[in-house]
């Protein structure tokens, strides 16, 4: 079928093997017979005709016939062969891909060529090194790492559902129960990580994985920074700049970037827990310096206002794990374990479990789609907060602003205000409102205005 070649899409799907002449005649046939009449002959029948037809077959996934479609023929990478696009972030494209000689479906991250400088590299091959000390059912394991001409690669296993973040989006809010079940086993991992000297700087929903089965492993450790090694963190460009996602920014880790404790990772999943329970980030809206300044200084409101149902052992917990000031927070990762125990399930409901596997099943083999902007409840791309308004460490503000400059003064220790605020902005009439906006002043003045109302009706009456 010489005619094949004049099809961009025909020839390099021949080419790249993901087809044999046998199948893409297949294809062709089904394509040619799917309109009325005479099936027609390959050169009248249009690529996305063609692509579609494999797509029918199961021959190729969409994510397939896009590459095809744009004119690339190579899918390996190294002894892995690429099958689908599981999806991209700031610091990599992740691939689903097959093993050549073991057949073992895995997990392949990816630094993009636009981004192979060698601050990047040296950023990769730490997240690497980072992940290799790790060994741990609730940590994703790294089976291999390589480099396949200037493309630098490493390979985990491959977790099948889907991520924290997708499931609150896809099923709504999580019971206390289901919630404490998934941090719990994500606490474990990370305490395992911390005991190893690493803290792993962004935990946030997205990273957080879920199985069908209830099985909770954290990923992407490609932030983490290492503990008491100063010759690895010597080489680390990342120092001392803000690196995580402003959602679930730990308040010390905006002051003094430089210094890189567990507990940060504790204040995270603390947001992270909020996030499962209510359906929103603590700090919804707003731009990224916004939400860090409220991180420092603001009060999130109270689940319980977005979530009946969470009680007050519960939320003492959750408000713990989210204390401004570290030394006030739970210290350790086994302990925010422990403290959810009361509410962990042995067996992941089956409502829930189904729903994993629905989402796992319904994810899209396209490419990944054009970034958008987030909603005002949607979680921030993670950063390396180094644009201009951050490149000068925040602890040490300039006392200079400009357009593209931000300074931000804080508090010092001996005043600082946010270690005595409130765990939560509650809706009652005897939190302290000294730092809220107008809308947390709305509901206490409605009260106001009733009582005053109830009242004037009572001396009235009386009269």
């Amino acid at each position: 079928m010489d005619t094949k070649y004049r099809s961009v899409f025909c020839g390099a799907a021949t080419y790249s093997g993901l087809l044999t002449d046998e199948q893409l005649e297949d294809a062709v046939r089904k394509a040619g017979s799917s309109t009325p009449g005479p099936p027609l002959p390959l050169d009248q029948l249009e690529d996305e005709e063609i692509a579609q037809a494999t797509i029918e077959l199961g021959i190729l996934n969409r994510w397939q016939v896009e590459q095809l479609k744009a004119g690339r023929t190579k899918f390996t990478l190294g002894p892995y062969r690429v099958i689908d696009s599981i999806g991209r972030g700031g610091m990599g494209h992740v691939f689903k891909a097959e093993h050549s000689m073991l057949g073992r479906i895995e997990a392949c991250k990816v630094l993009p060529k636009s981004r192979t400088t060698p601050e990047a590299i040296v950023s990769f091959q730490r997240e690497i090194r980072a992940q290799a000390q790790l060994d741990h059912p609730n940590l994703v394991r790294l089976s291999y790492a390589g480099q396949d001409g200037a493309t630098y690669f490493f390979v985990t296993e491959y977790v099948p559902g889907t991520d924290l973040r997708q499931l609150v989006r896809k099923n709504g809010m999580l019971t206390m129960q289901e919630a404490a079940t998934i941090i719990a086993q994500a606490a474990e991992g990370l305490h395992h990580a911390h005991e190893n000297g690493l803290v792993h700087r962004d935990i946030k929903p997205g990273n957080l994985l879920v199985t069908p089965e209830g099985r909770t492993k954290v990923t992407d450790l490609g932030l983490a920074g290492f503990l008491n090694d100063d010759e690895v963190a010597g080489d680390d460009p990342r120092a001392g700049k803000i690196v995580g996602t402003a959602d679930y920014l730990a308040p010390e880790t905006i002051r003094t970037p430089a210094d890189v404790r567990p507990v940060s990772d504790i204040y995270s999943l603390g947001c992270t827990l909020y996030y499962a329970v209510t359906g929103k980030v603590p700090f919804p809206g707003g731009t990224t310096q916004e939400k860090l300044r409220r991180h420092l200084d603001e009060t999130p409101f109270n689940p319980a206002r977005f979530n009946s149902e969470l009680d007050d052992a519960f939320l003492d917990v959750l408000a713990d794990m989210m204390a401004k000031a570290p030394e006030r927070r739970i210290q350790s990762a086994a302990e925010v374990s422990q403290r959810l125990k009361p509410w962990t399930l042995d067996v992941f409901p089956n409502e829930i479990a189904d729903q994993v596997d629905a989402i796992s099943k319904s994810r899209s083999p396209a490419p990944p789609p054009i970034p958008v902007p987030p909603s005002p409840e949607a979680e921030t791309m993670p950063h390396f907060l180094d644009e201009p308004e951050y490149a000068q460490p925040v602890d040490e503000p300039s006392g200079q602003t400009s357009q593209r400059t931000l300074s931000i003064s804080f508090p010092s220790q001996e005043t600082d205000a946010v270690s005595h605020a409130p765990r939560y902005l509650e809706i009652r009439l005897r939190v302290p409102y000294s730092r809220i906006s107008f809308a947390g002043l709305l509901v206490p003045a409605m009260l106001l205005a009733a009582l005053l109302i109830t009242v004037v009706l009572l001396i009235v009456v009386t009269r």
